[in-house]
């Protein structure tokens, strides 16, 4: 291809390689001229123009899109015209792609004129994802190097697609002494929203003792209740083959496959097979991580077995590349947390008062006055008599007032400048203003009046104790429902910083509900805040009473 400042008289049937703008119109970049247009240039005053003209053997750009199209294409994936150069390639349903990543780089070494470009590996795609691209560079190429890729894939593939089947789990549970429900229901719940994210469904669902036997004929159950795959997630994590669980599937007739695989978080995750007369089944043994709904090697398992990819040695060794994934809090021990043995525990606080009190109408609900002072105050005394420190409130709506209102309270005041968008921006702007020291995080509501100092630090107390409350989340629970103040580890500190919206911690709460600390509470204080009207006057009434009275 030769690009040049052609003359007028010359640009018949070039490709303008920029755009014309005249007094009849504008041509786009890539316009082949024909004959009307180069007149109406020359009226226009034009006498020269930089186009691009075919050398001998080359071909345009959009037909050699076309022809690379159906050369590295599988039928199971649809792509677009060519235009400008480029197709793009999409997905007709839920599946995931595949390709040797040596012969896509020997593809691109053909000719610099010619790209093309995939998703990752294995990566799980949506019906009408993009899937991969390629784009011609320049207006022309040579025709030898379309032949060229032409033959590359004669008998070879560029990539494969493979749909993901639809499948019935089974999830076996196990118990280990102390371990509440709530565990169980958690797990599950993150399952199933898991394996509908894959177009599959659990149909089955037991919660059994850590005993090999009783797992072994709680597998035979699942199979008989119409599970395809059996997911087993147990009380302990796997340690060996010689473990209950893998020892379970022994027992059940079936086959250990590979225990380990070569995926952060996710290595502690079993692969076998249950044969019956129904046929053979996938049993997977569940790593600790899978309790979470982030991404971990369970996931990519799932994908492969779900695509029908045999799980050999080489394949899930192969995950290797890629396999170490982002730290999640719930994993046995972050490396974000791998602290000097001597450093020392430090919990700070974080007192929410930047909000609007859109249910009370015009009246901002922490300037109320309450048993003599400002509601926002009696939260804010209490969080300074516990020992908090530092202790940061985050203010914002009517910042001024709710300043004067803590005077002469050791607080560290910090401006939201977002309050309207919600307390997750809050809580950003709080974790943001913490030292670098701090371990361990208490984030408690200013409308919460009834905060005492002995039920903080009992709450204190209960995290610190713990080995791992650098990744535990602490909160007090009564009669099943959780309340407030909440305690987060360190660990926590990147997503509570990331959060958006008006739901706080909630939502990290649900998804992380096996590293949960519940600590019982008969204190009413923890579910007690004021929303409205009704409950701000309620609780002027209780407080004003004298101690002893209802």
């Amino acid at each position: 291809m030769k690009l040049a400042n052609f003359a007028l008289a010359d640009c018949l049937g070039l490709v303008l390689a920029h755009r014309q703008t005249g007094r009849s119109g504008n041509l786009k970049k890539g316009t082949i001229l024909t004959a009307k247009m180069v007149a109406q240039l020359k009226k226009d005053g034009v006498t020269s123009l930089i186009c691009a003209k075919p050398d001998d053997g080359d071909i345009h750009e959009d037909e050699a899109a076309e022809r690379l199209a159906r050369a590295l294409s599988p039928a199971t994936v649809a792509f677009t015209r060519a235009a400008t150069g480029r197709v793009n390639i999409r997905t007709l349903q839920r599946g995931i792609i595949r390709y040797d990543r040596a012969l896509i780089r020997q593809l691109n070494e053909i000719d610099e004129a010619m790209t093309f470009s995939l998703v990752q590996h294995n990566q799980l795609l949506d019906a009408s994802q993009m899937a991969a691209t390629l784009k011609i560079i320049p207006f022309f190429v040579a025709e030898s190097s379309i032949i060229a890729v032409e033959n590359l894939f004669v008998d070879r593939v560029a990539f494969s697609f493979h749909a993901l089947r639809n499948c019935n789990f089974g999830l076996i549970q196990t118990r280990l002494a102390g371990q509440r429900d709530r565990l169980f229901s958690a797990t599950q719940k993150v399952t199933e929203a898991r394996l509908a994210q894959l177009g599959s469904r659990l149909v089955d669902s037991r919660i059994c003792a850590h005993d090999r036997a009783v797992v072994a004929a709680e597998m035979r159950l699942a199979v008989a209740a119409g599970a395809e795959i059996i997911l087993v997630c147990g009380g302990s994590a796997i340690i060996d083959r010689q473990d209950e669980l893998p020892q379970a599937l022994v027992l059940a007739g079936g086959e250990i496959d590979q225990f380990g695989l070569a995926v952060d978080p996710g290595n502690l995750l079993m692969i076998g097979k249950l044969g019956s007369d129904l046929g053979h089944h996938h049993v997977i043994g569940m790593p600790g991580c899978a309790r979470s709904p982030k991404l971990n090697g369970l996931d990519w398992v799932l994908q492969l077995v779900l695509a029908d990819i045999p799980l050999s040695r080489g394949e899930l060794a192969e995950m290797a590349a890629g396999g170490l994934l982002m730290e999640i809090a719930s994993r046995p021990m972050p490396r974000v947390l791998a602290t000097s043995p001597h450093t020392e525990d430090k919990m700070a606080g974080i007192l929410l008062a930047a909000g609007q009190s859109r249910r009370m109408g015009t009246v901002n609900k922490l300037l109320a006055p309450v048993a003599g002072k400002p509601l926002i105050r009696h939260a804010a005394e209490a969080l300074v008599e516990a020992g908090l420190s530092p202790l940061v409130v985050v203010i914002g709506h009517e910042a001024d007032k709710v300043a004067s209102a803590l005077e002469g309270l050791p607080v560290h005041l910090v401006f939201n400048p977002d309050y309207a968008q919600g307390q997750a921006s809050s809580v950003g702007v709080g974790v943001a203003a913490l030292d670098a020291d701090v371990t361990d995080l208490l984030i408690a509501l200013g409308d919460m009046p009834l905060l005492s100092a002995p039920l903080l630090d009992r709450l204190v107390q209960s995290h610190l104790d713990r080995e791992d409350h650098h990744r535990c989340i602490t909160l007090p629970t009564s009669d099943g429902k959780r309340g407030n103040p909440v305690l987060w580890g360190k660990a926590f500190f990147p997503e509570l910083a990331a959060m958006t919206g008006d739901s706080g911690g909630r939502q990290l709460l649900d998804d992380h509900q096996a590293v949960q600390n519940l600590v019982p509470c008969d204190d009413p204080a923890i579910l007690r805040d004021v929303d409205t009207a009704d409950a701000l006057a309620l609780m002027m009434h209780e407080m004003a009473m004298p101690e002893g009275q209802s």
